[in-house]
């Protein structure tokens, strides 16, 4: 019968997930941003995927190939988990940078749902200026109200249109 204890290192993930959001400052900023990078992971279906498979892989180390397909997997994913991480941490850097007129908006269904949408963008994009685009656009949305939400989905869908090869020789 398995038990419902988490291995050493799934609990040594969790500690770590713990201890940066545990920066994010104020218990209420903290709950804020929180919602924030749980609704931008919870659109990345890999991101779930990739941590079970850090844990069994630490669990059966000694018996995996150095060159194996779960090995390259894990190393591939553990670049895109990276880039995910200082995504989130400049997002989050432009967020304080905006004070405390963001906390209604970053919390609300509306944006988290736009947030969904661009991090599922941000994830299937093929280059770092497109992840830039999504960034900057998910944190404009949150600061300003210049354009409603539907414009701010038209974008996105843009941005996972565009191609950079469109844009010619500059």
């Amino acid at each position: 019968m398995p038990s419902d204890t988490p291995s050493p290192s799934e609990a040594a993930i969790v500690e770590a997930l713990r201890g940066e959001l545990a920066k994010s400052g104020p218990s209420r900023r903290r709950r804020l941003i929180e919602k924030f990078v749980l609704a931008a992971l919870g659109s990345i279906p890999w991101v779930g995927g990739f941590l079970s498979a850090a844990a069994s892989y630490k669990a059966e180390e000694s018996s995996i190939r150095q060159d194996s397909l779960q090995t390259q997997w894990l190393e591939e994913h553990h670049d895109k988990l990276l880039k995910l991480k200082a995504t989130l941490e400049e997002v989050q850097r432009r967020f304080d940078s905006l004070g405390e007129s963001v906390e209604a908006r970053i919390q609300s269904d509306e944006y988290l749902s736009l947030v969904r949408k661009a991090f599922r963008a941000w994830d299937e994009t093929d280059t770092e200026e497109k992840r830039r685009y999504t960034a900057n656009l998910i944190v404009n949305a949150a600061g300003t109200r210049v354009y409603s939400d539907d414009v701010v989905r038209l974008f996105l869908d843009w941005v996972e249109l565009y191609h950079d090869s469109l844009r010619g020789n500059s």
